[in-house]
Formats: C-alpha cells, structure tokens, sequence
C-alpha cells in the first residue's frame, strides 16, 4: 500500500485555488423536508468526517444533494457538452425561468413559502448564502457574518475572489467536475478537455488563466469566421463556375478548362482527404511511439531481473569463487562469448558448465560442492519464469516497435504524398487561369462576380494567415503555462497512486501525456499540445501497466474510483489548505462486491475525522456493505450514528415507506446495529 504523502512537504508550486468546506443547511417550509421536529424546518450540520444521507426512492436524497449545489452555483450554470469537453467555450449562462423552478416543481404548494440557507467556507472567509426555493430568487447574503446587498453579481465576484479563481465560469467548472460526483458523472480522468480547463484554473494564477481563455477564445471566433468565410468562397466559386458556363466561346478552350477545373477539384479533395489522414497518422504516430518506448522499459526491467537471478544463482554454486570468475562464467553464459579469446563457439562448453553448475560440481575440478552459506538460492523454475518474461517483453517490444514504425511509414507517406498534391494544385491553379485567359471578354456582370471572388479568396487568404498566427502565440504562451502546471505533475501524481493503490488490485499510476490538438476545425499546421494526465494500468494480460486511453477499457467499478482518485489528488495539491468538500450521489450504484472493503478505504482517507474535509454521500437503506464499511472505517463506535442523516425521520414519507413501514424499520435497526460493529 503507498503511504499518501505528506501535504506539509514544500511545493515547486503554490496553487491557489480553494474549495467549498460545507458548514450547515438549513431549508424552511419546504415540502419534501417537514424536519425531524415536523414543524417544517429540516437542518444538516456537515461536521469533518462522513455525513450520510439515508432515504428511500422519493424521499428527496438527489434533491437535497441538488440543494446543495444550487446554493453553491446560485441562478447560472455551466455549458458543457454532452461528451469530452474538447474545444467547446465553457461559459456560464443564466438559468432559464422554467428551470429556476426546479424546485417549486417537486412539492404541491410551490415552495411558496420555502427557503434555504447554506453556510459554507473558502479558507478562512466564510459565506451564508439563502434562497427561495420559488424561483432560487437571492434572499440574503453574509460574509464572515456581516449582511450584503441583495446583489447577484456582487455575490458570484465575492464567491469567485475568495476562491483564488479568475470567472465564476471556472467555479462552476469546479463545482460540476471535481466537488459534486452525480450519477451522470463525467470520468474525468479521460476528458482530456476538461482535465486542461481544470489545471488551467487551479493551477495558474487568475490572470495566467483569464490570458489562457482570451487567446483560446480569439482563435475560435477567429476559426467561426474563417469557416463562414470560405463557405461563402464555395458558394461564390459555384456562381461563378456557373456564369462562366453561359458564356459562349471556342470549343476547344472551354473543353480543355472544364476538363482543368475538374482535375483541379479533384486534387483538392484528394487533398483535403490526405489532411484528415495525416491528423489521425499523427495522434497513431504519437500513441505507438509511447507504446514502443513503454514496452522498451518493460524488456529491460525484465532483462535486468533475469541477470541478477543469474548471478544470485551462480553465487550459490560458486560460492567460494571470488566475483570476477563469476562475472566471466555470467558473460560466457549470457553473451554466447569467451572473454579470453572472443571465441563465440561456445554452446558445447556452456552446457557442460551449465550441467556442472546444476549438479553442485565445481566447473574446474568436478568436485562436489557443500551449499552456500546466506546466500540466496534461485530454483530453475524461477529462472525459467524470469525467463519467459524476457522472452513475452521481447515478443511485445518487437510488436510494439512494428507499429511504431509503420504508423510512422505511414504518417511519411501520405505526408509525401500531401506535398505532392499541393504542388500539383498549384499547377492546376495556373492551367485554369491560363485557360480563362484564352475566353473572350465577358459583360460587365462577369466582371462584377470575378471581383467579388478574388476579394473573398484575399479575406480567406488573409484570416487562414492570422488564425496561424494567434495558433502559434498560443502555443508560445502554452509552453510557459504548460511548463507551470507541470510543477505539480509529480504530486498530483504519487497522490493518486496512494489513493488508486488502496483500491485496485492491479498496478495503476498517473502519465504525464500532454494532448496535442489543433484549436478550432480549420486544418492548419500549428498544432497545440495542453497539459494532460491518462491512466496507466496493470492487467492479467498484459506484461507491465498500459495505458487505457478510454474508459471503456476498464470495469465500471474501476472507472469510478479511478476517476474518484483523480479527484481527490487535485483537491489535495491544488489546494493551499489541502481542504475540500467532495459530494456522491450513490456511491454503491456500480461497485463490485469484492472491492467494498477497498472502496471504504478510499473514502475513509478522505474523510476519516482528523481533517477537516467533508465527504456528503447518498444512499438507500439496504443498498449494500459499502455505507456500513464506510462509516466504521470513518468513525469509532458511538460516532458513527452521529453522521447520519436521516429522511426516513425527516422526510415526507411516500406511500411505500406508509405501507412498508415495518419492513423500513427493520432494515434500519439492522442497520444501526451494523453501525455500531468493530
């Protein structure tokens, strides 16, 4: 198991960002809580350690966890897309009037009447935010204790300061990726989009940040128009390719140009067709590249254990020869060479000293040896073990290195053949004006079209440069903020394996692979390379970890906790105060029963009661071991029903919890005991 290290251990790299440390909630007349008194208040008071939320289907359990990040989020949220983030421009947007009333849908009356108070930290501000559940309309602010103005804006600018982040944007990005874990989580790990705007705004200073998304977002306005721009070009080019065919004129010339333009379109789309194959040769290029040296590593690990097995074997058989006859029976035996003479015939005279070996005889005089005293004696099947794994690291590096060179043959080839058509295009380019230089004078009109078309075929021109150019002072500025970021990489990275490790069974561990795309869908030849992590796992079959660059390439239960991890190691070396609050919603839907055990350690670590983080978690009676493992790990005997939050008792009951309710009694006091076991 890896130790966690430790946060005090001075950083390369102080970042800044804060995260919420929930405090208490309180929610009044609101009526799906009518409160444990029944008098229609309902309050939660999130100490350090584990608060569990405890319900039925219906009782509200995803609602109050919605709560809580609508109280942190207040009337905006965030665009993000349906898949990997991407390129997509990540604003915030303002709720529309029918989903402010999410609420007020949920309950017969309206919420009329109903409010809710969050209180909640960032470092050592601290913040109560409440708000009518109607419409989520502000109701009132504090800050350390002292009322604000009824100001939203004000609110979200004091909320975004305070948490050492550049937008509020980036503090819903915050909130939705790495604080509130619903049940349609992203897997964050493998959202490369996401992981970069995440390091980008916990990692950077406001101001390296707000730069970063200035330069990003001009290249994709840029990108938008310059696309629109061509479309118009094409449209153009249709028109006049049109008009062009009225006009009447020789024969010959208006053949030999349809036949020039033909074949002049016909390049670029063979053109365009070698881009789009050349992008997806050159991310197999890069991945086959990473595999080969991956597998390098795996054959030499494996080759320098099989040595020194060796030598540990001829140590016990040669136990009073001094090292230096052990290094020439070693090289003789491994390298197929006498060092003496450089003779390399030597396959008779290896295996009779091989056999002499074995059979404990001296390799000189054919005495028989006594055993060796503290000395370590290798059996041949660990040997020939030690062997096969040479042999199967062998066999993947040659497998491995095939790839990499015909991805790379590849990548050549269409690039040869990408120069090829360029200069040919531009050949057609000067057939066809030749041709239409040869067309007799045309009306005014023709004139008119003509004009129109170069002035567009200038602006493509002229945008397709300026957009290479931002690319290219992006990258620059990406370098350095690249070169920052990775400070951290290291920490971010042992901290993971110490969560991961308690968890998996197999070997996994964090990759620095920075994604390399290119910003916007205009091809170009400036391509970006953003800070990125992926996943390196062990595996049955597999020699040494691989990396699993989707995570369809692993179970469900592991993609959950894997992605769980990450998160913890960013909310632990982003964070000054090393502090957070992390919220799950169902954490059980998708665990294996093996890996209860494993998956309460995990968020025990988090949230054990001696930090001040806070772990909120849903669940339903009778879901599984994990809540019941969870708490023990979390909390010492009498504590544990303390962390309990209980909507059978505070909850408006449905009708299965009025018609079942001896059965919920008894699956709770079932619980309780559980709760209560060593």
């Amino acid at each position: 198991m890896h130790r966690a290290p430790d946060p005090r251990t001075p950083r390369a790299h102080d970042p800044m960002a804060l995260f919420p440390l929930l405090k208490h909630v309180r929610i009044e007349k609101y009526g799906l809580y009518p409160g444990f008194a029944r008098d229609g208040t309902f309050e939660v008071t999130f100490r350090p350690g584990v608060t569990l939320i405890l319900g039925a289907n219906g009782l509200g359990k995803t609602t109050l966890m919605t709560l809580l990040y609508r109280m942190l989020a207040g009337t905006q949220e965030l665009g993000l897309p349906e898949g990997e983030v991407g390129n997509a421009r990540l604003e915030a947007y303002d709720l529309s009037a029918v989903q402010r009333k999410q609420f007020a849908n949920r309950v017969n009356d309206g919420a009329e009447n109903a409010t809710c108070e969050l209180t909640f930290d960032l470092g050592t501000t601290t913040f109560s935010v409440r708000r009518k559940l109607a419409n989520l309309a502000l109701d009132g602010w504090t800050l350390g204790g002292t009322d604000q103005a009824l100001d939203e804006q004000k609110l979200r600018d004091t909320v975004t300061h305070a948490a050492g982040l550049g937008t509020f944007s980036d503090w819903l990005l915050v909130l939705r990726t790495l604080v509130f874990f619903f049940e349609d989580r992203r897997a964050l790990v493998w959202d490369s989009g996401a992981q970069r705007q995440l390091l980008r705004c916990l990692l950077l200073t406001p101001t390296q940040a707000a730069d970063w998304t200035k330069q990003e977002r001009s290249i994709l306005s840029l990108d938008s128009r310059l696309r629109n721009l061509q479309a118009a070009f094409r449209k153009e080019e249709k028109i006049q390719r049109r008009q062009a065919t009225q006009i009447e004129d020789e024969p010959g010339v208006r053949d030999a140009l349809e036949v020039a333009e033909q074949r002049r379109q016909r390049l670029t789309d063979e053109r365009d067709a070698l881009t789009d194959r050349i992008r997806v040769a050159e991310r197999s290029r890069q991945e086959a590249r990473l595999s080969a040296l991956r597998a390098q590593d795996e054959y030499d690990r494996a080759l320098r254990e099989l040595e020194r097995a060796r030598l540990l074997a001829i140590e016990s058989r040669m136990p009073n020869a001094d090292q230096s006859v052990r290094f020439i029976y070693a090289r003789l035996m491994s390298d197929n060479q006498c060092l003496v003479c450089t003779a390399t015939d030597v396959a008779e005279v290896q295996a009779r000293l091989a056999e002499a070996v074995a059979q404990r005889h001296c390799v000189v005089c054919d005495s028989v040896l006594a055993p060796a005293v503290d000395v370590i004696e290798l059996n041949e099947e660990r040997l020939q073990e030690l062997q096969r794994r040479v042999e199967r690291s062998a066999t993947q590096l040659v497998v491995s290195a095939t790839n990499r060179d015909e991805a790379h043959a590849a990548y050549l080839r269409d690039s040869e053949q990408l120069a090829l058509r360029a200069t040919e295009i531009e050949d057609a380019h000067q057939q066809v004006a030749n041709l239409v230089n040869q067309l007799p004078p045309d009306q005014s009109r023709r004139k008119e079209l003509e004009d129109r078309f170069q002035t567009l075929n200038n602006m493509v021109t002229e945008l397709r440069a300026q957009l290479e150019t931002e690319r290219a002072t992006f990258n620059a500025s990406l370098d350095s903020f690249r070169a920052t970021i990775h400070q951290s990489a290291a920490r971010i990275k042992e901290h993971f394996e110490a969560v991961s490790s308690d968890f998996l069974y197999e070997e996994s561990r964090l990759s620095w692979t920075p994604d390399r795309r290119l910003v916007g869908q205009t091809g170009g030849d400036t391509y970006a390379e953003y800070p990125a992590f992926s996943v390196e796992l062990g595996g049955s079959d597999f020699v040494g970890v691989q990396r699993r660059a989707n995570p369809a390439y692993v179970s469900e239960s592991q993609r959950e906790f894997i992605d769980l991890a990450f998160r913890m190691a960013l909310i632990e070396v982003t964070s000054p105060d090393h502090v957070g609050t992390i919220c799950i919603d169902a954490p059980e839907s998708s665990l294996d029963a093996i890996f209860v055990d494993r998956a309460a350690t995990v968020l025990a670590r988090f949230a054990d009661g001696t930090s001040p983080n806070r772990l909120v978690v849903t669940s339903n009676l009778g879901a599984g071991p994990l809540v019941p493992e969870l708490l023990r790990k979390a909390a010492p005997p009498g504590e544990r029903a303390k962390t309990l939050t209980n909507l059978f008792k505070a909850g408006q009951p449905t009708k299965a919890m009025v018609d079942g309710v001896v059965e919920y009694e008894r699956y709770l006091a079932k619980l309780m005991i559980a709760l209560e076991e060593p």
